[in-house]
């Protein structure tokens, strides 16, 4: 039995980038097997960063309303740490981190003003915003071996927890100035996870929903590792696994993106034009080609009449994608992107428009399910 939990902020949707809200169905799908991350949570430094800062928070009895503040100021620390360490890695704020440090400053300067943060918004766009979430709901820091890791870590560099107290006392007015020299001896913390980490980040990153089959497949098929194409790596992953559960779990997924994509692509298609004749509509070769026929078990009933438009003409599927943005739309209470008219269709709204005259819909898709963050956090750590 599946139970649809409270909804990741991190794949709500953001602006009107989702005007079929695909979003929230695509993920439901992927939670089904990948429980925790998220599209935007895929570096393994990025949690290591977290996992420092809950340890310094406990280490250095920092205030939970405190913590935030402080958290943003730590980031920055490590942003030009990480920096450091690898000038060639990105990260969420390494533009802002490489203008500064190409000039050699000898002090970097860190707070929470803006004209300091590494990104426009870095409590949302940065590690705080994309990673707390997951983070939490793994429980990383909720083990007896998380503290003697991390513990560990931060006690074993006394000018680390020198700079780090000098963070916590600083207001959020205030500005630290911080040596870059020093900014060498930090970067040991953030090095690839081994011994101890790596298995906590494997138990707590790389779990999923049905025994943990992911993994022992990854692990013992090389080969599936470098499998490029979704669907392809559905029925792989399927023809090695006796898990009846994890198969009827990649089936489901499968059958959802079979219904989301090629209906997805109709939409930005028509998105190309500003008007669309009912008998244009009705003629054209593309919408008639991007068809799929998926196995609707287990589909709600909003799913189901989705699908059922894959089976329709031409007209009458786009009528369905008009009705399914006027129902998203009012959610929203923002207004239709498409109008009908007495002879057609009138797009109000082009932002994200494309059309791809090569799309196949039994081999492509739009969406990874997760597979390709667990995928990414699998190879960081091996």
């Amino acid at each position: 039995m599946y139970f649809i939990t409270e909804q990741d902020p991190n794949y709500t949707v953001k602006g009107s980038r989702d005007p079929l809200g695909f979003q929230v169905l695509w993920s439901e799908a992927g939670r089904r097997l990948i429980p925790y991350l998220s599209t935007v949570s895929a570096s393994v430094k990025d949690f290591q960063i977290l996992c420092l800062a809950f340890a310094l928070q406990k280490e250095l009895q920092i205030a939970d309303r405190d913590f935030e503040p402080f958290f943003l100021r730590f980031e920055q620390l490590m942003a030009y740490t990480r920096y450091m360490k690898n000038p060639d890695q990105g990260f969420n704020g390494v533009d802002k981190v490489k203008k500064i440090m190409t000039q050699n400053p000898a002090t970097v300067k860190i707070s929470n003003s803006s004209a300091d943060q590494i990104l426009s918004n870095q409590k949302a766009y940065g590690i705080w915003g994309k990673y707390i979430r997951p983070f939490k709901d793994m429980k990383i820091n909720n083990t007896p071996e998380f503290e003697r890791i991390y513990r560990g870590k931060i006690q074993s560099q006394d000018d680390f927890i020198r700079q780090v107290m000098l963070l916590k006392k600083k207001s959020e007015a205030d500005t630290s100035y911080v040596q870059t020299e020093k900014l060498k001896g930090f970067c040991a913390l953030i090095d690839k996870p081994g011994k101890e980490e790596k298995k906590l980040f494997i138990d707590k990153l790389l779990q999923d929903t049905c025994d943990n089959e992911l993994i022992r497949l990854f692990t013992g098929n090389p080969a599936l590792r470098q499998t490029s194409n979704f669907y392809v790596l559905l029925d792989q992953l399927s023809a090695y696994s006796g898990n009846s559960n994890f198969i009827s779990t990649l089936k489901y997924i499968k059958n959802t993106e079979k219904v989301l994509s090629p209906l997805n692509h109709v939409f930005r298609y028509l998105q190309t034009k500003s008007y669309w004749k009912f008998e244009e509509l009705e003629n054209d070769e593309s919408i008639k080609a991007w068809r799929n026929t998926p196995v609707t078990d287990g589909f709600n009933e909003s799913s189901k009449t989705l699908a059922a438009l894959l089976q329709r003409s031409n007209t009458d599927l786009v009528k369905g994608l008009i009705l399914r943005n006027e129902e998203v739309s009012a959610r929203r209470n923002s207004a239709p992107w498409i109008r009908l008219t007495s002879s057609g269709i009138e797009m109000n709204h082009l932002e994200g428009a494309f059309f791809s005259k090569d799309y196949y819909p039994e081999l492509q898709n739009d969406n990874w399910y997760f597979l390709s963050s667990f995928l990414s956090i699998y190879k960081q750590l091996n």
